[in-house]
This record gives structure tokens, C-alpha cells and sequence, in this order.
């Protein structure tokens, strides 16, 4: 069908009303005569709506007679006709023409580069390096070597262990892949011991090397050895020094009490919006609005981006507009158990970002009326925590070890 439709367009067709006592009769007509008839459908009592080829449409005039039937030209349609009225718009055409070769050829350089995978080194930095090897913006794209590319950013940036490069159209996306590097190497001699980190009691031990020096159940303070890495033997076996390995897991308590008011703020939109546009243009920035110029007290601002492509490739044009609604601030009086359950609910929350990879264990909340619009909520959280770290132990200068 869609094949059908192609070659009715690259051909040419008219469409016709047909109208008499007897419609039918020419339709059967122009099928006995191999004529092309299709879209058919009646409009009304003795009327009909039709297609017919162009080639077909001369033929009609004798057909029309033989039936008793008036045929009526509606409009003309296909190539044949869009490329007759481009005839007399010689201009237009022109232009086109000059508009398809301009993108043609500034689809040739490279118009915005996307750096990702990051995340210890600086897109700032990656750039500097990236331009320092052949590739930014104006850069010409069959120019680009992103094998030399590869090999010179390994060189330059050590931090990185793996960088690939990828042309789509004017844009160039770099993904990049931080190695991991060794840990630093101490003094011969030096070993380590496993230390607090905060107060706790001590839940469960995993000690892949060195000496404990805590048991279950203990108390701990923040700075004490939990795991030593000089172990000694009972049997008069000089000390021998490793690094302390493993995790100790203790319950550690969080404790945070804050006010909150009776008055919960509602914001809504009012339906005013702002937007700012920017049009990046073959590595030009354009900016359709003028700086400052957000007169809301209170709003949400959301970003949208376009990027102009054909069939997967990147123009070097990209659309980007930041839409600004004004919001109103409303307050509501909640009840003191709704008030201290979302007291609850925000305190919780901060002691969970403050409780890094920590498992919660149990939580425990209590509030009191300060006055008729402010309460106060406390929570303690219980945690199981790893709270060992490695210090190094230096080992003493050879000269304190002769005295």
C-alpha cells in the first residue's frame, strides 16, 4: 500500500467528483479501459469522490459523455505538479539548494563535543588535553584521527585507563574510563593498625589480618585499636609486622533533635512562565533573553534541549530553553501527630545521609509542644556500622632504634 501510494505521488493524480443518475456505470468503464481509478468514496446521492492517474484524467472527457456523467477537477497532485510550481520560483529553488549545501558542508566540523564517564578528572580538564590533541570545536570531522586521539590522551592524562571517541554528525561524544591507581607505598617497616572511627559496641568481626584487640559486646571510643598489625607471640618470637585487614561492624547511635513548625507551606504553580532560549549555532551561543530578567520570588525552572539531526546526524544546531513557573506559597495548619511524623520522616533522612553505607536497626522518635504552633521531635537511630579504618604505624628512625 505504502509502495502504492509512492508511485501514485512520483506519477501525478488529480482528484475528481464525479456526479450523474448513474456513477457507478463510469467507474465500470474506466476499469473495462484499464484506466486507475482508486480512493473512492460517495459523498452524496448520485455523486462520488475519486483519484485517477493523470494519464488516466485525459481520458475521461469521452467516458464522462458515453455515461451521462459531470466530472469536476478538485486539485491536482504528485511530483509533476510540485516540481511545475518550482519552475516559476526559480529563487526558492536556489535557495534551498544553497541552504542543503551550507549544512552539507558545515556538517563536515565538529560542533559540540560531550565528554562522559568521568568523575575524579574535570571536564575542563579532559578538554584542554582534548583540544591539545587536534579535537575541538571547529575541528574538521574526516581530519580527526580517533585512533591518534586515543593513543595521545592515554599519554597525556594517566588517570585514565581507557578512552573511546565517536563521531555522529557534527558531535563528538568522548567516553572516558578513570584508572584506578595503586595505593601509596610506605616506609619498609610500616604496618597498619584497624581504628575506630566513631563509638560504638562491637557487633561482629571479620579480621582477614592482625591481632584484635576488642571483643563482642565491648565498648569502643572513637581513636581506639580494634585490630593491631604488630603481633606478638607469647613464646619469646620476635613481633612481626603486617597490615590489619577486615571489617568490624558495631552498633553506633545517631541523635538529632529539631523544632518544626505547626504550618506546613503548600506551593503551587499560578500559571505565569518565563522561558529563557539559547540557540547554539555551529559552536556559537545566541541568547533570545536578557540577563536577570526572573522577577519571581519563588519558582521551578526546568531545562529542554533540541538537537537539529538527519537520519542519526548531529547539524551542529541544538535548541535549548529554560521554562521558569512562578509558584505561591500557601500555609496549612497540620495536627501535632501529622507535624511530628513528617518531623520525624526529615530528621531520619539526615541522619541516613549522615550514616554512610550503614544498616539501619532501629529507630526511635519522641516530640514535645514547646506552644501552640512550634514542636520539637527526637529521634535516635541505631545503626550497624563498619567503623574500622587503616592508620599506618610509622616505623621508628634507625637511630631511636640503636639508643
Amino acid at each position: 500500500m505504502l509502495l502504492a501510494k509512492l508511485l501514485y505521488y512520483i506519477r501525478g493524480y488529480v482528484v475528481i467528483t464525479v456526479s450523474g443518475r448513474y456513477p457507478e456505470r463510469f467507474l465500470n468503464v474506466c476499469s473495462r479501459r484499464h484506466i486507475l481509478v482508486f480512493n473512492v468514496f460517495p459523498c452524496s446521492a448520485g455523486v462520488i469522490k475519486c483519484c485517477v492517474s493523470m494519464a488516466g484524467f485525459k481520458m475521461l472527457i469521452p467516458i464522462a459523455r458515453k455515461t451521462s456523467v459531470r466530472i469536476k477537477l478538485i486539485k491536482k497532485c504528485g511530483l509533476p505538479v510540485l516540481l511545475a510550481r518550482l519552475k516559476k520560483r526559480k529563487l526558492l529553488c536556489f535557495g534551498c539548494l544553497l541552504c542543503v549545501l551550507c549544512l552539507i558542508i558545515m556538517n563536515q566540523f565538529v560542533w559540540k563535543i560531550e565528554i562522559v564517564g568521568y568523575k575524579a578528572l574535570t571536564n575542563r580538564t579532559i578538554m584542554e588535553n582534548l583540544e591539545e590533541c587536534g579535537l575541538k570545536i571547529g575541528a574538521f570531522r574526516p581530519s580527526i584521527d580517533e585512533k591518534k586521539i586515543q593513543n595521545q590522551m592515554l599519554i597525556k592524562v594517566p588517570e585514565l585507563s581507557w578512552l573511546w571517541v565517536d563521531k555522529n554528525g557534527s558531535k563528538v561524544t568522548v567516553e572516558v574510563k578513570e584508572r584506578t591507581l595503586p595505593p601509596v607505598m610506605h616506609n619498609d617497616g610500616a604496618y597498619y593498625n584497624l581504628v575506630a572511627t566513631k563509638d560504638g559496641v562491637i557487633d561482629s568481626m571479620v579480621i582477614t589480618s592482625g591481632m584484635p584487640m576488642v571483643s563482642l559486646g565491648d565498648t569502643v571510643r572513637k581513636g581506639d585499636v580494634l585490630v593491631s598489625g604488630l603481633l606478638v607471640s607469647e613464646k619469646g618470637v620476635p613481633p612481626r609486622e603486617v597490615h590489619a585487614e577486615g571489617t568490624v561492624t558495631a552498633r553506633v547511635w545517631y541523635e538529632k533533635t529539631k523544632a518544626f513548625s505547626l504550618w506546613s507551606p503548600i506551593r503551587k504553580e499560578t500559571g505565569e512562565q518565563k522561558r529563557h532560549v539559547t540557540l547554539f549555532l555551529f559552536g556559537k551561543e545566541i541568547k533570545f533573553f536578557k540577563e536577570n530578567d526572573i522577577t519571581f520570588k519563588e519558582f521551578t525552572a526546568s531545562e529542554h534541549e533540541f538537537e537539529a539531526s538527519i537520519f542519526g546526524h548531529y547539524l551542529g544546531i541544538t535548541l535549548h530553553y529554560t521554562q521558569y513557573d512562578e509558584l505561591e506559597t500557601e500555609y496549612e495548619k497540620l495536627s501535632v501527630e501529622s507535624a511530628a511524623a513528617n518531623g520525624v520522616l526529615e530528621i531520619a533522612s539526615l541522619l541516613d545521609e549522615q550514616a554512610v553505607n550503614a544498616k539501619l536497626k532501629e529507630r526511635r522518635s519522641d516530640y514535645s509542644i514547646i506552644d501552640e504552633d512550634t514542636i520539637e521531635v527526637s529521634v535516635v537511630a541505631e545503626y550497624l556500622e563498619n567503623i574500622a579504618e587503616q592508620v599506618i604505624v610509622e616505623a621508628p628512625a634507625e637511630e631511636d632504634a640503636e639508643e
